[in-house]
């Protein structure tokens, strides 16, 4: 695990930033990690923030979790308050680190929820489903959501890699502590 050479919480600063690895720098030392089959990522040179690792974060939902679509098929009472209680929802489970309308709807879901036919989600990580299902529940709405479009055993296990708001979602990262002493120039 990543925290083995820099410890979780550890302040740190990047000091490079490519697309297959970072170079870190702490108090005390020097890092290089390499991203193995990154996803995505958002870091950039100068960033700063507390180092730390998560194989479950908001940020990691659409890659670690079985990916649903929702459809509604009953016409809720009050679709204006249901609307609101489901972004509420999938705001909660994103926790701020993605915007809602990544997930929320197709570009008809707005429509199909007033007529109480057609699809609410497309693609959508399965708990942020569940939540999605049991508000149209609690609101008396029917559903259904397609099987899901990856088994289990199907998910990789990605991993978050996060420098205050900076990340790295790769499958893997390989650390290797940097050298301190300058290398010796030829003949000397």
């Amino acid at each position: 695990m990543l925290t083995s050479l820099i410890p979780d919480n550890a302040p740190v600063t990047v000091a490079v930033a490519q697309t297959t690895f970072a170079v870190l720098t702490t108090p005390k030392a020097r890092f290089r990690i390499d991203f193995i089959d990154k996803a995505e990522a958002y870091l950039k040179p100068g960033m700063r923030g507390n180092f730390k690792s998560y194989s479950e974060h908001p940020l990691l939902l659409s890659y670690n979790s079985l990916l649903v679509s929702v459809y509604i098929n009953s016409k809720p009472q009050d679709p204006e308050r249901l609307d609101g209680e489901i972004r509420q929802r999938i705001e909660a489970q994103l926790q701020g680190w993605r915007n809602p309308s990544h997930i929320l709807y197709t570009p008809t879901s707005k429509q199909n929820l007033l007529d109480g036919n057609g699809i609410l989600l497309q693609i959508a990580p399965l708990p942020i489903a569940q939540s999605v299902i049991e508000a149209c529940a609690e609101h008396n709405v029917s559903t259904w959501s397609t099987p899901p479009f990856r088994q289990p055993g199907q998910t990789s296990a990605f991993q978050l890699l996060l420098i205050g708001k900076g990340y790295v979602i790769a499958k893997d990262f390989c650390v290797v502590e940097l050298s301190t002493e300058k290398p010796q120039l030829p003949g000397q």
